[in-house]
């Protein structure tokens, strides 16, 4: 009874072996058309994913870069229609590709910031290299907003302007009181953009509410910044006067 037991057990096996196979032909045949269209799509999606990878993306981000320091937008450091060109084409180009080489790429661009703040002195030249790294987190900026709060809470002053980068250029996210913090802890280059992304958060003050909120921040960090030992950066004080003048013209 065991050899017999055995026995129906490898036909059972045997029938299963061939008929998986049998039936796995039968699937490709019925579908053939469709599965030829699907293999059809293949290299195009070969290529999307080539164009959109990570070596790719740098050459993207360098191209703006040079394109905003040829047209001289690094001595204002102002958000310039290029740049919104650039980072919308970025999200578009990469958004079947996933969140991670975006992430990487930004990564290498708050450790680039970090090693420019330790290896040069302060000066032009490094103030120039620092507003291109800041140009091309730019350009990464509107796809990776859902992990603005992980940019924020880092102790690397790299990655906190990455979430400056965020909110300069997508005003809603802007953290106000956050943004107000850096004006009494922050070098000179986060604090002017600091700055900006309060002066960009005044388009989206809809309301008397907002505004006078706004208000109240842009005053605090003025106050806080000239308060700080040593002569304050003329340009963020510039930026905060500005935006404290136009809040106070608003109407209502």
């Amino acid at each position: 009874m065991e050899d017999f037991s055995k026995l129906i057990t490898s036909v059972a096996a045997l029938v299963g072996a061939i008929a998986w196979p049998a039936a796995v032909l039968l699937i490709v045949y019925i579908f053939r058309e469709r599965l030829r269209s699907i293999l059809d799509k293949v290299p195009t999606l070969l290529e999307r994913v080539k164009k959109a990878s990570l070596p790719g993306l740098a050459l993207e981000l360098d191209r703006v870069a040079d394109a905003e320091a040829a047209a001289g937008a690094n001595k204002s450091g102002n958000i310039s229609p290029r740049q919104i060109e650039a980072a919308t084409r970025i999200a578009i180009q990469t958004q079947d590709v996933g969140p991670q080489a975006l992430l990487r790429e930004l990564d290498k661009l708050c450790l680039e910031y970090d090693g420019l703040r330790l290896s040069l002195p302060s000066s032009e030249e490094r103030t120039r290299a620092m507003t291109r790294v800041i140009v091309k987190m730019r350009s990464l900026a509107p796809s990776l907003v859902d992990y603005l709060d992980t940019y924020k809470g880092s102790g690397s002053p790299g990655s906190r302007l990455a979430a400056i980068a965020m909110m300069q250029m997508v005003p809603r996210v802007a953290d106000l009181s956050w943004l107000r913090d850096r004006f009494s802890s922050e070098q000179p280059f986060l604090l002017y953009h600091a700055a900006l992304a309060l002066q960009n958060a005044a388009n989206i003050c809809d309301t008397p509410e907002k505004r006078e909120n706004l208000l109240n921040v842009a005053r605090q960090s003025l106050t806080d910044i000239k308060a700080f030992a040593g002569v304050p950066d003329r340009g963020t004080v510039e930026v905060l006067e500005m935006l404290i003048s136009s809040l106070q013209q608003a109407p209502g």
